[in-house]
């Protein structure tokens, strides 16, 4: 072979193994690590809010969930076991006894207003990445401690949440009792016309529950 040809062949090997290397690292670096701050209430819409922040920085990224999702993510994160096994304790479950396991979730777009979530899933010799609401993969990442990550593109476009000088601490949870309560703010208490921000409020009320029964209203304070 001629010296011209074991240049071509060596710059050849070099290309492949370059190329091979790069497909085996992990596409990290458009991606930002996040971490479950806590869940609020948007005072404005009424709705909770899972507030996302950076492992390695300060941003904030908010999420509205539904009430369902914000209860399955708090019960979560301050370790309340729930009587019956809920809808992400039943998936983890599963996929425990299957031998599957989630590697990782990752917020990976948001379009109209909507985010859109990717579950990373390894199981045998297979990955599968499995479309989700955001509120059910970080649900499903806090109860196996998976990593979860957004796009940079997402934390560039999503929504400000301006968190003001008293920001917005967790929801309480007091599932048995049918009562979802929100620790008073005073940007809550100036929302709500209250004339001191001290107790909780009341944000949820379940249909039928012993909450209702005694008489107990959204937006009464405790």
């Amino acid at each position: 072979m001629t010296m011209k040809g074991w240049m071509t062949c060596a710059l050849a090997i070099v290309g492949a193994g370059w190329a091979f290397f790069l497909a085996a690292q992990p596409v990290t670096a458009n991606l930002v690590e996040v971490r479950v701050r806590g869940v609020t209430v948007d005072p404005q819409a009424g709705s909770p809010v899972v507030l996302l922040e950076e492992v390695r920085g300060e941003r904030l990224l908010p999420i509205w969930v539904g009430m369902f999702e914000a209860r399955a993510i708090v019960m979560e994160l301050d370790k309340v076991a729930p009587p019956r096994p809920m809808t992400h304790d039943l998936i983890k479950t599963i996929l425990d006894g299957v031998k599957a396991q989630i590697t990782n979730v990752m917020i990976a777009d948001l379009r109209d207003n909507t985010f859109y979530a990717q579950i990373a899933l390894q199981t045998g010799g297979a990955s599968l990445h499995i479309d989700a609401r955001p509120s059910d993969a970080i649900a499903l990442a806090l109860r196996v401690q998976a990593p979860i990550y957004v796009a940079k593109t997402v934390f560039d476009r999503a929504p400000a949440l301006e968190l003001r000088g008293d920001e917005p601490t967790s929801i309480t949870v007091l599932k048995r009792y049918g009562l979802t309560l929100q620790n008073l703010t005073a940007s809550l208490a100036q929302h709500f016309q209250l004339p001191t921000p001290d107790g909780v409020l009341v944000s949820d009320v379940e249909a039928g529950s012993g909450a209702e029964r005694d008489g107990m209203r959204r937006g009464d304070v405790i």
